[in-house]
């Protein structure tokens, strides 16, 4: 995939593509979210996307939308896929959802040590702007966040 991602191609989650996105979660989260999470995250009106190919989710984002920001809550590739501008193409779909409906920023949180998802964000245009202590969590180590955020203006609406 290139730069010129379709933004046409990522689509709504649907509750049957939990058990897909969870068994993705499984394999590449630090502290992965259990299916109850997404299940709740969709009832609750949640921006959720996924991408697929071969009738197979390859990734997803799932957002939360405020009065006038929202927040990157959960964003995976599935392990062969990464590298491939698919994680791009949803960072793009959140900022122009985002952007579409009035929001002014968007937020997320990144392990201080993910120094290629940094590089991504970055190159969206997100900032630093503050550090979580022991944000993630697991059973024998914890890691720091780093707080991103990016302005959105109107004219990213009409990016692609």
């Amino acid at each position: 995939m290139s730069d010129q991602f379709d933004l046409e191609i990522v689509r709504p989650m649907a509750y049957s593509d939990i058990p897909q996105v969870v068994k993705i979660e499984r394999k590449v989260a630090f502290h992965p979210w259990t299916q109850d999470a997404f299940s709740e995250s969709l009832k609750a009106g949640y921006k959720c996307w996924v991408i697929d190919s071969d009738d197979q989710v390859i990734a997803y984002l799932i957002q939360s939308i405020y009065t006038e920001e929202s927040h990157i809550l959960n964003l995976a590739v599935k392990s062969a896929r990464q590298g491939q501008g698919v994680g791009r193409g949803l960072v793009k779909k959140a900022c122009t959802d985002a952007a579409k409906n009035g929001m002014m920023k968007i937020l997320l949180e990144v392990r201080a040590n993910n120094l290629i998802a940094q590089q991504l964000y970055e190159s969206e245009g997100f900032l630093v702007f503050g550090r979580r202590n022991n944000y993630y969590r697991s059973f024998d180590r914890a890691e720091d966040a780093l707080v991103m955020e990016r302005v959105l203006e109107p004219a990213y609406v009409m990016m692609k």
